[in-house]
């Protein structure tokens, strides 16, 4: 296990009743006991996450409207393939040393056991279609032109399910690429039109590749329109603590603090849950 996991903690007292355990983690590595420190929020993130940066600076935007003192942690190091491995590692952070995960994908139909319980959305971000040509919007490509996506990604998989539900003439050749600035190379020599591609990851491309600037970012209609809404993951059992930070959220949307983020990371995205926007 990842040694900020297994920190230390001060001002324990026993809990009364004994916490959920997955199947997978030894009860000897979790700790029945809960925080008695009124003044800090512990937050844990996983160190690889793409929107790791801004994870920060909205738990510490959460901590200041709470007046809590903020201490974060990096740990994980990725999210393995069968998930068996993170969810054990994530049950004992949230167990033993966190209050809070942030850059969790919240979805509909959790898929987190009954341990653990997803805030709402401090943020939605799309997928879009990088362009050289003069087209806005995905469905303005010629379908005898080639696409290019972002390998084993959800909007890719949105992509392929639109794809095939269209007739044979009316599907678009895919090529899935895992480096996205190799996808972008392609998009300016124009070996494929266009290379499907989720917010940040745009941003970054263009920030750390100039002669990416002279691709544009369009929406990916007519394939449903595809957002990753990121929120953070608390203990269930800290009813109170959820309520808290979903008004902070709530809080921080309504405020413009989110829209603030997203300008000064320069994504495209929603505050909060763009279902709720609308």
């Amino acid at each position: 296990m990842k040694s900020w996991i297994l920190a230390g903690i001060t001002g324990l007292f026993t809990a009364g009743a004994a916490l959920a355990q997955s199947h997978g983690v030894p009860p000897a590595f979790l700790k029945n006991t809960r925080r008695m420190e009124g003044d800090r929020l512990s937050v844990c993130a996983d160190v690889s996450g793409r929107t790791l940066a801004f994870d920060r600076r909205v738990a510490q935007l959460i901590a200041d409207s709470l007046f809590l003192e903020m201490d974060f942690h990096e740990g994980f190091g990725g999210y393995p393939t069968s998930g068996d491995g993170f969810l054990d590692e994530l049950q004992i952070a949230l167990t033993n040393n966190c209050d809070m995960v942030v850059g969790m994908t919240v979805q509909e139909n959790s898929p987190f056991p009954e341990w653990a319980t997803l805030t709402r959305p401090y943020v939605s971000l799309p997928y879009m279609m990088m362009v050289k040509g003069d087209y806005a919007r995905l469905g303005d490509i010629p379908r005898d032109l080639k696409l290019g996506t972002a390998l084993g990604s959800m909007g890719e998989r949105v992509m392929i399910t639109w794809n095939q539900q269209q007739p044979k003439s009316a599907r678009f050749t895919r090529f899935p690429y895992a480096d996205m600035q190799l996808m972008a190379q392609r998009v300016l020599d124009g070996s494929i039109a266009g290379g499907l591609i989720w917010a940040p990851a745009w941003a970054q491309l263009v920030a750390e590749h100039p002669e990416a600037s002279v691709l544009r970012a369009v929406p990916m209609a007519p394939v449903p329109e595809t957002v990753t809404r990121i929120g953070a993951l608390v203990k269930t059992r800290d009813t109170f603590l959820r309520v808290q930070i979903d008004e902070a959220i709530d809080a921080l949307v309504a405020d413009g603090s989110i829209a603030a983020l997203l300008d000064e990371f320069n994504w495209q995205g929603t505050p909060g849950d763009d279902s709720r926007a609308r």
